[in-house]
This record gives structure tokens, sequence and C-alpha cells, in this order.
């Protein structure tokens, strides 16, 4: 059985409110019709960044409010928020006159360096999202 196509939108991305494993939080649209808010972009495991669902503590641990049901589209939401973290932290790190000329689509001229290691505050969106 195959899965159709779905379209994912990463319709924002914001930096977390305290430090600790998570790095980001995302909202996702999903074929235009289903949001999902509180998609956590969390640093630990075995591969380092993971996409953790929206989930609530119960007296067994935590337990997701919504999920993929298959293993087809958990790695298509996977890749859809890690691509959107990744452009979002290039944005955040790259020099102002830069950000400008990536988001013009004209080349960049020079090398890439972080801008002093800026991060967005909380509650204020990543650059490119």
């Amino acid at each position: 059985m195959s899965t159709p196509t779905v379209e994912i939108k990463i319709t924002s991305m914001y930096p977390p409110g305290q430090q600790g494993g998570i790095r980001a939080y995302a909202s996702a649209t999903i074929d235009g019709c289903f949001a999902v808010r509180g998609i956590k972009v969390v640093e630990g495991g075995r591969d380092g960044l993971f996409v953790s669902m929206p989930s609530r503590k119960t007296t067994d641990g935590y337990k997701e409010v919504c999920f993929p049901v298959t293993a087809e589209f958990r790695e298509q939401l996977h890749n859809a928020v890690m691509d959107a973290y990744q452009q979002a932290i290039t944005m955040a790190q790259a020099p102002p006159a830069q950000q400008e000329t990536q988001e013009g689509g004209a080349p960049q001229e020079g090398p890439q360096e972080a801008a002093g290691g800026e991060t967005p505050q909380e509650g204020q969106q990543m650059a490119g999202m």
C-alpha cells in the first residue's frame, strides 16, 4: 500500500522560552485543512535532534495528543519540520545584509559567518518562517 503525498507546510518556528533539550516549537498545516501546534524540535536521543509531537502528561508518562499513523507520514512530517528548522537556523545566523540577498534570491558574496550568535527571543518567530 502506497501512502499518498500529503502537503505539509510549516507555518511557524519559534525558539523555546527556557533552555534545555527543546530547540524550537513549530506549527504545521497538513493538506491545507488540519493544523498542528506545539510540535517540538528536541535535542537528545541516539540521533541528536528529533521531532516530538504535542503530548500531555498522564499517570503512565507522556502520551501524544496527535501523531502520524504511518511510518511514511511520520518520516515526511519529520523531514518537513527539520528542513524548516535548519532553514530558520541558517537565516538566524546570517548577517542582516546576507538575509536580504537570500530572501531576494540574488547570489551571495563573501563568506557566511554567524552574526554574533544572536537568537530570537521567546515568542519571536525565527527568520525565514
